[in-house]
C-alpha cells in the first residue's frame, strides 16, 4: 500500500505549483517555458549507467567492483547516482547551489528517488550531507538539504540536519587531485550518536567528483555507530570529462 505524503510535502507542492502559475519556469536547456527542464532537454541527459562500481559508480563491464575500488572499503555499503556531470544537469547543479531554485530541486530530487527505488535500500533516516556554518551563513541555505528534504518526504522517512555536522571549515576542493580532496576533508565532520545509532542511513548529496567529502561524511557516521550507509548524489563526474574539478 502507497504512504500517503505527509501534509508538509503537500503544502509545499501546492505553493510550488502557484509559484509556476504566477512565474511561469523555463526549461534550463532551451528556455521553453513551462517546464524546468523539457522532454526533450531531459532526454540528453547522460544517465549512469545500471552496470557500475558499487562503491564510486564508474562503469564496469561485468557486475563487481572498478579496479580502483576492488581492494578498498568505504564506510558506506552502496553509491549511486543519477547523471553524468554536464549539460542541462550542470546547470540545474547551478541554480540549485547558487540561486535558491527551489523549482529545480523539486524535480531533480524526484529523479534521485528514481534511483532511491530502484535498488529497494532498506532506510531510517535521511541525512544531508553538511555545509560549513560559514558558508551556510553566506548562501541562506544548503542544498544538499533541499534534495534532501523532498526525498525523506516521498519515502515517508525521517530527515536531520543535526545528526551530522560539519564541525570544522576546510579550503575548496577545486583544483586538488584525490590524495589532497580526502586530506583536505579528514575530520570535517561529526556525527551525533543519539541520532544515527543503529539506523540505516541515507546520505544525500548534489554531486561526487572523486568521493572525498562523502567518504569522509560516511565515516563520522559509522563512528558515531550507525548502521549501514547508502549514499545518493544527484550527478557524479565523469572522468574523461573534468570540467567540474575546473569549477
Amino acid at each position: 500500500m502507497m504512504q500517503a505524503y505527509p501534509f508538509g510535502y503537500r503544502l509545499s507542492d501546492f505553493l510550488q505549483g502557484v509559484m509556476d502559475w504566477v512565474f511561469p519556469p523555463h526549461c534550463l536547456g532551451c528556455g521553453i517555458e513551462g517546464e524546468n527542464i523539457c522532454p526533450d532537454c531531459y532526454a540528453t541527459i547522460k544517465r549512469i549507467p545500471a552496470n557500475v562500481c558499487p562503491y564510486c559508480a564508474a562503469y564496469v563491464s561485468t557486475k563487481g567492483y572498478c579496479p580502483s575500488c576492488k581492494n578498498r572499503k568505504p564506510p558506506y555499503t552502496q553509491y549511486r547516482a543519477f547523471a553524468y556531470y554536464g549539460g542541462v544537469i550542470r546547470e540545474a547543479v547551478h541554480n540549485l547551489k547558487y540561486q535558491n531554485d527551489t523549482g529545480i530541486a523539486r524535480v531533480l530530487a524526484e529523479y534521485l528517488l528514481k534511483v532511491i527505488r530502484s535498488e529497494n535500500w532498506e532506510i531510517d533516516l535521511v541525512v544531508p550531507v553538511p555545509l560549513s556554518k560559514k558558508k551556510l551563513q553566506q548562501r541562506g541555505y544548503n542544498q544538499a538539504e533541499r534534495l534532501a528534504r523532498p526525498i525523506a518526504w516521498a519515502l515517508g522517512k525521517a530527515i536531520s540536519t543535526t545528526a551530522l555536522l560539519r564541525i570544522r571549515e576546510n579550503v575548496s576542493q577545486v583544483g586538488l587531485d584525490l590524495n589532497s580532496r580526502r586530506e583536505n576533508v579528514r575530520g570535517v565532520f561529526e556525527a551525533d550518536p543519539a541520532e544515527v545509532k543503529g539506523k540505516r542511513i541515507l546520505l544525500v548529496d548534489d554531486v561526487f567528483t572523486t568521493g572525498a567529502t562523502i567518504e569522509s561524511a560516511a565515516g563520522a557516521l559509522r563512528a558515531a555507530k550507525s548502521g549501514l550507509i547508502y549514499a545518493v548524489t544527484l550527478c557524479r563526474s565523469d572522468f574523461n570529462n573534468f570540467d567540474i574539478q575546473n569549477q
